[in-house]
């Protein structure tokens, strides 16, 4: 990780900037002070300057607003420069949230949703890396969204349908049916792991489990995919459809711990397979009625050969065939 602030000159007064891309469609800056801090500049040439009053207070961070003649400055200052790996990774996700923008009249809502979220992460001390498990969670269920969810309704209904940052208890709601998601590795057991006897017991009409299959790839693989690229790919496929699918989308996000990380992009994968099995009776699950009183909470292994008599899919996903 290489420190942008490293190589910027501490000035007598004022700050000294760099900007920190051409192609980014925000004016954004590295910056530092005369008494050499770090900061972060966002040149608002828009009329949707943030209220003071709206600005998060962050643990180590200031976050203010300055106003000059043609445009307002959005400026981020990191107290203590020791820190500064920290404040990258805050710098580099709100970068990475804008950097498909069509609407630059989106950047400063987007900014304060995601401030408002490192205010949480700071506070809680939540910044490290999702395990490998979350990450093949994250990728099974940002891979149903695009490629099933939202070619049939539309990406502003999809990202409503998307329950599972909020930890429900299936990871879709759609329409009348309530669909988990969940992703294996190639090679490994056939199993997955159930983690709640509500995950398996829909409250809806319909229910089903859908399971992919994916394996890591190599770089020369036209195939392959890392998380990063995943999430990106989906962000400029919903900037162009509605701010609010948008900002939704990098709310629920955020909820499940992702910010941009450069080790995101360290392993690459591909889709394998795709399961889809309908929960009805005599499904093998462990339902909620089975469970005996006073047993607060089950997780289990289901074996996918098991399943098999069950596939079925939706309704609403035939118009994908």
């Amino acid at each position: 990780m290489k420190n942008p602030w490293q190589n910027i000159d501490q000035p007598n007064i004022d700050l000294n900037v760099r900007l920190v891309s051409e192609s980014h469609p925000l004016s954004l800056y590295w910056a530092r002070d005369n008494q050499g801090r770090y900061l972060f500049v966002y040149k608002i040439m828009t009329n949707d300057t943030p209220e003071k009053k709206s600005l998060p207070k962050l643990t180590g961070i200031s976050v203010g607003i300055s106003r000059e003649q043609n445009h307002d400055k959005l400026v981020l200052r990191l107290n203590d420069t020791s820190n500064w790996e920290i404040f990258f990774s805050l710098c580099t996700d709100l970068i990475r949230a804008t950097s498909s923008l069509n609407n630059l009249s989106y950047a400063a809502n987007i900014f304060l949703r995601r401030l408002i979220r490192w205010q949480e992460l700071l506070k809680k001390k939540r910044l490290g890396l999702l395990s490998p498990e979350a990450i093949k969670g994250l990728i099974g269920e940002l891979l149903f969204i695009e490629k099933y969810v939202a070619p049939v309704f539309g990406w502003n209904e999809a990202i409503i349908s998307w329950k599972g940052p909020e930890n429900a208890p299936q990871d879709f709601t759609v329409h009348e049916t309530a669909i988990e998601v969940k992703c294996q590795t190639g090679g490994t057991k056939p199993t997955i792991k159930i983690t709640s006897a509500e995950q398996l017991t829909p409250q809806l009409p319909e229910g089903y489990l859908v399971v992919y299959t994916i394996a890591t790839t190599e770089n020369d693989d036209i195939s392959g995919f890392s998380l990063n690229d995943l999430v990106i790919r989906i962000r400029k496929k919903i900037e162009q459809s509605s701010e609010s699918a948008y900002e939704r989308f990098e709310e629920l996000l955020f909820m499940t711990g992702y910010i941009w990380r450069e080790e995101y992009d360290e392993t690459l994968f591909k889709q394998i397979a795709i399961k889809c099995f309908e929960i009805r009776d005599n499904f093998p699950r462990i339902s909620l009625s089975s469970i005996p009183l006073g047993v607060e909470h089950v997780t289990y292994s289901l074996k996918l050969e098991a399943c098999k008599p069950f596939e079925a899919i939706p309704n609403w996903w035939r118009e994908l065939l």
